[in-house]
């Protein structure tokens, strides 16, 4: 939106032609023409000095600047600067910073007023720097006077650094990315728990269990419109790996959120404290899933065990979350705490999961030798657009045992994700074609 282009575009970069070259009063060509660069914006954009940095490094030096400082000052300074001050990340972690921990207003991108000049009438948002200015003017008198960012297209930008942030966010998914499922699927019908437990849980092996989740009342009732009638002003925990700070957002605020996302790395809603904030939502699953899924019913399944009862509910780590997302959100590769096993229903949207075996480390993916730190893509989309012919080469693997297994799980499914596999999931949308067949919801929601 900024017209930046990826930095080998400037070899393509064209010196002035003879008729727009200026002449000075003694007839020689000015100082102007003959000081030229192929990166013309950026050298005199940041001078002598700033220059010298990367754009990195300057992206690092631009994250001191407060929001006043940063929307008036730096991006009204050159060109080069005005694209830098709009990278996304710096005014996500400006937001961040001032109201993650006590909540921020994010208005509802489709509800706008606007007249010719632009002027918001009741709100609208379309990136993290129109939330920092909605929630920086206290007073609904200032607030209507606040225009909507509206990028402005810069010729001669070239920046890596730019460019990549937006490509990773609006890259087309393959349909090739999306169609080898290769992890087990069994219809709900024919799973019982003699069988779950001696093939799936015993050989710790990934399973789909299609239709297990169907009769649910949270499959069945929950829309946008019942999660707002029940949840809208309950605060929930959103979180990204790419940014400094988790945000506390109600869920009015958080689907607004969602609705108008730009970022390479949305922040994604994974809260583990729902059931207490709201307890309508863990009714809508919790005793249906211990009556369609009763292997997973610790307390009456046959072979039912919960090793970690023995802690006592007060020492238990989390066992519940509630999952949001925007498209594209999710979670880049990681294994799940404590050894545990883990089950995940998508109610509303679709989820794509990748996994690798235990032992066997996916590309991209540089674990330190006790596993505490991990050096991978900061977000899903770089991942697929850097590393999937590695994975598709995994796939190949003489030992069956060490190949990757992937899905797509929708709603009405519930997925099996044993411990110490690493997992990757990703939030598709409604005109993301899985197997031939399109659905879904532009809105992840899962338990």
């Amino acid at each position: 939106p900024y017209g930046a282009l990826p930095y080998g575009n400037i070899h393509f970069a064209s010196r002035p032609s003879s008729s727009d070259v200026s002449v000075a009063a003694d007839g020689q060509p000015s100082s102007l023409s003959s000081s030229w660069h192929p990166d013309k914006v950026r050298h005199d954009g940041l001078g002598p000095n700033l220059r010298q940095l990367n754009d990195e490094q300057l992206i690092t030096i631009l994250s001191f600047v407060d929001g006043p400082t940063l929307a008036s000052g730096i991006c009204c300074a050159s060109k080069f600067l005005y694209v830098a001050g709009h990278h996304e990340e710096l005014w996500r972690d400006l937001v961040l910073r001032r109201w993650g921990e006590v909540g921020f207003t994010v208005r509802d991108p489709h509800d706008s007023e606007e007249d010719d000049s632009g002027t918001l009438g009741r709100g609208a948002t379309g990136c993290w720097k129109d939330i920092y200015a909605w929630n920086h003017h206290p007073s609904d008198s200032t607030k209507a006077t606040i225009q909507r960012h509206s990028p402005i297209s810069i010729q001669g930008i070239y920046s890596d650094t730019f460019f990549r942030s937006w490509l990773c966010r609006s890259f087309a998914l393959q349909p090739s990315w999306l169609s080898t499922h290769t992890v087990s699927s069994i219809p709900h019908s024919e799973m019982t728990t003699e069988r779950f437990y001696k093939e799936y849980e015993e050989t710790n092996t990934p399973v789909l269990i299609k239709g297990a989740s169907k009769t649910w009342p949270a499959v069945q009732q929950w829309t946008r419109d019942y999660l707002l009638s029940v949840a809208s002003e309950k605060r929930f925990r959103a979180t990204s790996g790419a940014a400094p700070l988790p945000a506390q957002f109600t869920l009015a605020d958080y689907l607004n959120y969602c609705d108008s996302s730009t970022e390479e790395a949305p922040l994604y809603l994974f809260d583990r404290t729902f059931a207490t904030k709201c307890p309508q939502l863990l009714h809508d699953f919790d005793k249906s899933l211990k009556t369609t899924c009763g292997w997973w019913d610790g307390e009456t399944a046959e072979f039912g065990h919960d090793l970690f009862g023995v802690l006592g509910e007060g020492r238990r780590p989390d066992y519940q979350w509630l999952i949001v997302g925007p498209k594209r959100s999710g979670s880049c590769f990681h294994i799940d705490p404590n050894c545990t096993h883990a089950w995940n229903a998508p109610i509303i949207g679709r989820k794509r999961w990748i996994f690798y075996p235990p032992g066997v480390t996916p590309p991209g993916v540089f674990p330190s030798p006790n596993g505490d730190d991990v050096c991978m893509p900061i977000s899903i989309g770089e991942w697929f657009l850097t590393f999937w012919d590695q994975h598709v080469e995994r796939r190949k693997d003489p030992d069956v045992r060490r190949r990757p297994l992937e899905c797509t799980a929708c709603p009405g499914d519930v997925l099996f994700v044993p411990h110490g596999w690493w997992h990757m999931v990703m939030n598709i949308g409604d005109d993301d074609i899985v197997g031939g067949v399109a659905g879904g919801d532009e809105r992840g929601v899962s338990v």
